[in-house]
């Protein structure tokens, strides 16, 4: 993936991310998710400490 890279890992068959990245990558993940063709990949703002 090219947004985001550090959050996001494309694999073979399977993609994978950072379920908590940190908040500085909270820009780089927005645009990931708007650029995202198939809309396959949302954020989710929540408390870690939960």
């Amino acid at each position: 993936m090219e947004i985001a890279p550090e959050v996001f890992e494309l694999g073979d068959d399977v993609a994978t991310c950072d379920e908590q990245p940190a908040e500085a990558l909270r820009h780089s993940v927005e645009a990931a998710v708007a650029a995202c063709p198939r809309q396959a990949i949302s954020a989710v703002a929540g408390d870690a400490s939960a």
